[in-house]
């Protein structure tokens, strides 16, 4: 750039441009990252465990653990934990001023002088079932379990740390523990899959969207950091953007014939305030976008599973109907058998019975675990439903606000049927339907 484009402090004030935009970025990741972050919170529908189905999910149980650790510094039994000690000291240092002279302070500070921690798997349960969470990869949110200052003429001193002091040592240490102990409520976001033994599912790392969070303070206290965190980043970015305007204003002077100096730096101003905005904008639009797409695409994967609920119903239930009707039909005949040999031998001159043994019968027992398959599969059709229901909710809600339902809907999102559109399958084998 000219000199004839640049004021006296033109040579620093670009150099503050760049910083003020760099800064301002910065802020504008922060603003992005958790805004993203509370918009997913608030699509992603918690479920109770029985209704967890593949995928990223959001739930809440209780605690357990059939072996659980036994945290360092409280002695509570938990599935994670984490401790520090940090010595206190006090020092004498020697600087030199502005002066040149050479001068003595004394400074206070802490360094750690032990720490340690450890994690584990849990199994969370509800009130519908329980469900195995694998924590490698999971981030946590604890809660203080101990917090405590000890002197050396506490036992506590001595006996969770190294004797060793650091230089300058007040002969104070603070300990301090967080955990997550057995029996607490957790809330768990992250990616439900099935076990490896393919018998039920755990939560798990892995998701799309790299999230898994065990937590101890519910969802609501991390959608409000959330959102707090993006308006302070949305806030801070302006304003440093703004500055950056301001000095760009202040070192550059526009060479067009009658505009003076102050309207230049005041289009100069507006212009950089309105690239900014140009910027937040089109993020924004494609975060309404984004989340809109993985909240329909949520949706579909919703009904496809209520597509399978309702023809494992058709295909399994009448098979074990029959099944059942066959066996109590047997034992039936059985019984009948029975009774017409009993009968006959009743009679005098056509045979005698010297000992009965009769077959174990078990079609009682068919009739509950078909009961209890009937229990089960209605269950599970009821908390697929409820998903979809929840889904579709979530994705109606958002084609509905304005102005995020028009940016999905011109970017490509449309809307779901007006309802479920698949109907119950017709059963596996039509030409044996079960009798009655």
């Amino acid at each position: 750039m000219s000199a004839g484009f640049l004021g006296d402090s033109g040579e620093g004030a670009l150099p503050a441009l760049a910083l003020g935009w760099f800064v301002a970025l910065l802020f504008l990741w922060l603003w992005w990252s958790r805004t993203r972050f509370a918009r997913l919170l608030k699509d992603i529908p918690s479920t109770p465990i029985r209704g967890v189905f593949v995928g990223l999910v959001e739930t809440s149980g209780k605690v357990e653990h059939d072996d659980p650790m036994i945290a360092t510094l409280s002695g509570l039994p938990c599935v994670h934990y984490v401790w520090s000690v940090s010595e206190h000291w006090r020092r004498t240092q020697t600087y030199k001023d502005s002066k040149g002279r050479t001068q003595t302070r004394v400074v206070h500070g802490s360094d750690v002088v032990a720490s340690g921690g450890e994690s584990s798997d849990l199994r969370l349960r509800d009130a519908t079932g329980a469900i195995i969470v694998r924590s490698l990869g999971a981030s946590w949110t604890p809660v203080g379990t101990f917090a405590r200052s000890a002197t050396r003429g506490d036992a506590l001193y001595h006996t969770q740390a190294p004797d060793r002091v650091v230089a300058g040592s007040t002969g104070r240490r603070t300990f301090s523990e967080s955990a997550v102990p057995v029996g607490y409520t957790a809330w768990v976001i992250g990616n439900a899959r099935v076990r490896f033994d393919g018998l039920a599912l755990e939560i798990g790392s892995g998701a799309d969207e790299g999230i898994f969070m065990i937590s101890l303070a519910g969802e609501r206290s991390h959608a409000i950091t959330a959102r707090v965190l993006a308006w302070l980043g949305l806030v801070l970015g302006t304003a440093c953007a703004g500055g950056a305007g301001m000095a760009l204003a202040t070192a550059v002077r526009l060479p067009i014939d009658g505009v003076d100096e102050r309207t230049g730096s005041i289009v100069l101003a507006s212009a950089n305030l309105a690239l900014w905005l140009l910027v937040v904008g089109g993020m924004w639009a494609f975060i309404v976008r984004n989340g809109a797409v993985r909240v329909r695409t949520r949706w579909e994967r919703a009904a496809s599973l209520m597509d399978v609920e309702l023809k494992r119903r058709a295909d399994l239930i009448p098979n074990l109907v029959a099944v059942t009707r066959g066996g109590a039909a047997h034992e039936a005949a059985v019984q009948r058998a029975m009774a017409e040999l009993r009968a006959g031998a009743a009679s005098p001159g056509v045979f005698g019975i010297l000992a009965e043994r009769y077959p174990t019968l078990r079609a009682d027992g068919a009739f509950l675990a078909l009961q209890r398959e009937l229990t089960e599969t209605e269950s599970r059709i009821a908390q697929s439903r409820t998903f979809e229901i929840q889904s579709r909710e979530r994705l109606l809600e958002r084609l509905g606000t304005f102005p995020e339902g028009l940016i999905a809907r011109v970017m490509g999102v449309s809307r779901p049927p007006p309802s479920l559109a698949s109907p119950a399958p017709r059963p596996s084998s039509p030409g044996n339907p079960p009798p009655g």
